[in-house]
């Protein structure tokens, strides 16, 4: 079985109690119960209109299944990406983070009205005590699901089906799957010395990283890499130094932040670094989402793609502007003309 299509015990048992759980009604309340990835559950209305995200991802997969249930996005959008939105979804409002930051109080959730908040990401247990508290303070259903890609396909049909989207889940996850499937099944045979040592330069100073094992850092192994930055155990973003970037050794350095990938070439710290002198510098798009991070979450399927193709040239041949293309107008409900992928992929390729 391809890496990447792999699930582990734990998420296939989330996957099966879900079901189970779905197909329970509550008991004289006119709902339904289910049971979300982290054991919990949960009975939530059977009519679900209006949905909370608890963070970024989730406001992406909820964008992406069930935009006209979406009652606002966690943060303000960039101008360039609301530039490309229908200026329905565009100008929603800003409702605030639950997950980081300072979140909104349970006073204003509940003014809100939301049906039901809907987390995508780590399933820890800081996590599992916020949808805890949270649901306790506001009364309203919080389900909190995996986030991990090869879990994607199953969380989009599950919440399919809770919204009433039953048909466009399940096209969102064949397309989800078939790509993790064909990603995996070129990359499954690659020897472990034809798989780079990679570093992934996050944020303005790129001296932060998603480290190996985590959410934020699980895509360079599924594009067949090797991802240098240590597991911690934790899902925060890791903490490093050039000394240490150096002492790893990375083959290939992928940045996903602009000014930074144009000034390492000339900074005395990152121009030493023979990834860089040998122009093994890649820049990841970052429009309409982030394509490697920002959030980590759905819009990495199109990051798998860049990044295996970036650094697999002659397993992947796909048009990249035709699988952006193709992707953007399946999740995002965006017609990209070619105007627009050029600047999108601009420095990309």
């Amino acid at each position: 079985m391809p890496p990447v299509i792999r699930i582990r015990g734990a998420a296939f048992l989330f996957l099966c109690l879900c079901w189970i759980g779905l197909g329970a009604a509550a008991a004289g309340a006119g709902g339904i119960s289910v049971t979300d990835s982290a054991g919990r559950r949960v009975e939530i209305p059977e009519t679900i209109r209006r949905v909370m995200p608890a963070g970024p991802p989730a406001a992406l997969l909820l964008y992406a299944l069930a935009p006209d249930k979406l009652i606002g996005w966690p943060r303000a959008l960039p101008a360039a990406t609301a530039a490309l939105l229908a200026p329905a979804y565009a100008k929603l409002p800003v409702v605030g983070r639950l997950t980081g930051g300072k979140p909104p109080s349970a006073e204003a959730i509940a003014k809100l009205h939301p049906d039901v908040i809907v987390d995508i990401g780590d399933v820890e247990p800081e996590y599992v005590a916020l949808a805890d508290k949270l649901q306790k303070e506001t009364g309203i259903p919080y389900l909190l699901f995996d986030g991990r890609l090869a879990t994607t396909p199953e969380v989009l049909r599950i919440l399919g089906r809770l919204l009433g989207e039953t048909d466009r889940g399940t096209k969102l996850a064949d397309y989800a799957e078939a790509m993790l499937r064909q990603i995996g099944g070129a990359l499954s045979p690659l020897p472990s010395e034809q798989r780079p040592g990679v570093y992934y330069a996050r944020g303005p100073t790129g001296l932060q990283t998603g480290p190996s094992g985590s959410l934020l850092g699980e895509l360079i192994d599924l594009a067949g890499a090797r991802n240098l930055a240590p597991a911690t155990g934790s899902s925060a973003p890791a903490k490093t130094s050039l000394s240490e970037i150096a002492g790893w050794n990375p083959q290939v350095i992928i940045t996903q932040d602009a000014p930074l990938y144009h000034a390492m070439p000339d900074d005395p710290g990152w121009s030493r670094l023979p990834a860089v002198q040998a122009h093994r510098l890649y820049l990841a798009p970052d429009i309409p989402f982030g394509w490697i991070d920002e959030p980590p979450g759905i819009n990495r399927l199109l990051g798998l793609r860049w990044l295996a193709q970036t650094l697999h040239p002659q397993l992947f041949t796909q048009d990249l502007r035709t699988a952006a293309r193709e992707f953007c107008a399946l999740f995002y409900q965006v017609k990209l003309s070619d105007a627009e992928l050029d600047g999108i992929l601009a420095g990309s390729q």
